[in-house]
């Protein structure tokens, strides 16, 4: 079994702490408990990286976006040779295909 290595991107780590320490300040175990959700859904990625479906808009799809869901949050992330790499950890409301240029300029490894 292959195993894949996981690399958070400095937005996507930004994305997480914002998530908990708004959510914290109404409750800090709901919020420790989502992060875990979050983290753990990353971890699987080691194993099995394809487990995302594609991102619904054409041109994330063709850039290889994957997105995984632990609700309310979409987790979105591209896997490149035995790599995985995590942009983004954004509530399922936003606006993702507005953030695709951003997304991409965070983008160090292409």
């Amino acid at each position: 079994m292959e195993i894949y290595e996981v690399r958070f991107l400095q937005e996507a780590l930004e994305d997480l702490e914002e998530i908990v320490l708004y959510i914290s300040r109404n409750n800090r175990t709901v919020a420790f408990r989502i992060h875990d959700e979050i983290i753990k859904k990353v971890n699987d990625l080691t194993v099995f990286p394809k487990r995302g479906r594609l991102v619904p808009d054409k041109k994330m799809s063709q850039a290889g976006f994957r997105m995984l869901f632990s609700h309310p949050y979409i987790i979105f992330y591209r896997v490149m040779e035995r790599c995985v790499f995590i942009y983004r950890v954004l509530h399922g409301s936003s606006n993702y295909p507005v953030l695709y240029e951003k997304i991409l300029l965070t983008d160090g490894e292409e």
